[in-house]
């Protein structure tokens, strides 16, 4: 009886005997080294700087799947395993990765409220595998022309340092709209200008954790307008004078957000200041804005964002004026309809999963967007012409709703297609947008 007792106590207790042994055993090893396998051309340094890890560091084996999903946070992979080797002084962090297809060459086609526009872009993800951007894109359009160039080195030679170089030149039409108060339903334009602008900038930045940077960027141009007319072709006086654009943004970023194949979750808060350099500018203007957004995950491919913007401007010039309008804010109203000095926006957008087929998933969104704009800090100087409607204290508030659909491919970390309809509220109409090629909504 007493050797039953004994070697039941045994076995009870064998259980929680062998837990405290693998938690014993699961103790801080040194990372003394990092190496990549598999169908990857991703290069060490970038695998420390994506893992958010370096030699020195202590790792347990608790913490594979954080640094799974930091890896498959960069959008580079379709999978992703890590595995800890065991190395003179510690362990070699192994991370055997197939990579998306970074790269893409692609015509696009976008449908902007009634105006269309058709371009070329090429895009790289991971440039000679050191996680690298490089963004090459022109359009011919009915309202915009333009071509964008970027390139973006998130970790110069492994280090903290961040920089980016930029070219931006552009040709629009720029719409001036009466918005009468009282009537949400009105799309009628005073004036319509063709804007040109002819720029580039260089910024350097600094890496103070995963999550957090601040940046500094230098920005020039050269803008000119042509063309001020009424809608019946009578000509206006210019809403600017030309001039050159030279102005210092400083910039800091929180993004503590994840990736998983479309679906995003975490905060974003970020705070950018523009200032015009005296001596240097023609304009004398500054701005600031203050964008947060946070993401949840729910149902593992479900997501609810919440966003908002908000801004105030001060002197602006109208190439800088702050607007309301578009995909990126209002989508129930045309492109750039409202403008002003001060702004604010908020939205709420839900996406889920509705089909997959060979390599294509096609989700869909519904959304809320709201708005609010207003002129309180106009130029004095007369730089600005101004139309009647645009006084200090005018200012509008606009909502709409709407659903859309995205259509990814599965080795490609931007979506190829975006259609949204949107109804806006106030101004009792649809709108649509639709973008195919190099597009992120």
């Amino acid at each position: 009886m007493r050797a039953l007792v004994i070697a039941f106590l045994l076995a009870w207790a064998a259980p929680s005997r062998a837990d405290s042994l693998d938690l014993v055993a699961d103790v801080p090893r040194k990372i003394v080294g990092f190496r990549v396998e598999g169908p990857s051309k991703l290069k060490v340094r970038a695998l420390r700087y994506l893992a958010h890890l370096e030699e020195g560091k202590f790792v347990r084996e608790a913490d594979r799947p954080k640094i799974v999903r930091a890896l498959i946070t960069s959008e580079l992979f379709e999978k992703v395993d890590v595995a800890f080797e065991d190395a003179p002084g510690g362990v070699t962090l192994v991370a055997t990765l197939d990579d998306k297809h970074s790269w893409l060459v692609a015509p696009t086609f976008y449908w902007l409220s009634g105006k269309r526009s058709i371009g070329v872009g090429y895009a790289e993800n991971n440039f000679i595998g050191l996680n690298q951007k490089l963004l090459l894109y022109g359009q011919l359009g009915e309202r915009d022309s333009l071509f964008f160039g970027t390139f973006l080195d998130q970790n110069v030679r492994g280090s903290k340092l961040t920089v980016r170089v930029d070219l931006y030149l552009f040709r629009k039409l720029v719409d001036e709209y009466a918005n009468p108060p009282g009537d949400g339903t009105s799309r009628d334009i005073l004036r319509t200008t063709q804007s040109n602008y002819i720029g580039g900038g260089a910024l350097i930045g600094w890496n103070f954790a995963w999550w957090l940077i601040g940046d500094l960027r230098l920005r020039g141009a050269y803008v000119y307008f042509r063309d001020p007319q009424a809608p019946d072709g009578t000509p206006l006086p210019a809403p600017t004078t030309d001039g050159y654009d030279i102005s210092v943004q400083p910039r800091i970023t929180l993004d503590a957000r994840h990736h998983h194949f479309g679906v995003t979750w975490g905060p974003y808060v970020q705070l950018v200041l523009d200032q015009t350099i005296p001596g240097l500018d023609d304009y004398d203007y500054s701005t600031a804005l203050l964008r947060a957004y946070y993401s949840w995950r729910l149902n593992t491919s479900h997501q609810l964002e919440l966003r908002t913007h908000l801004n105030v401007g001060r002197h602006l010039p109208m190439h800088e004026e702050l607007t309301l309008g578009g995909v990126i804010d209002l989508r129930g109203y045309a492109v750039d309809q409202f403008r002003g000095d001060v702004r604010a926006m908020f939205r709420t957008e839900y996406s889920l999963p509705i089909a997959k087929w060979k390599f294509f998933a096609f989700r869909a969104i519904g959304f809320w967007d709201s708005g609010y704009i207003g002129y309180q800090f106009r130029d004095p100087d007369g730089r600005r012409n101004y139309l009647a409607n645009q006084h200090n204290n005018a200012d509008w508030f606009r909502n709409d709703v709407g659903l859309g659909i995205r259509i990814y491919i599965k080795r490609i970390v931007l979506p190829l297609l975006g259609l949204d309809f949107a109804y806006g509220i106030e101004g009792r109409a649809p709108e649509v947008y639709f973008q195919v090629g190099l597009t992120d909504f």
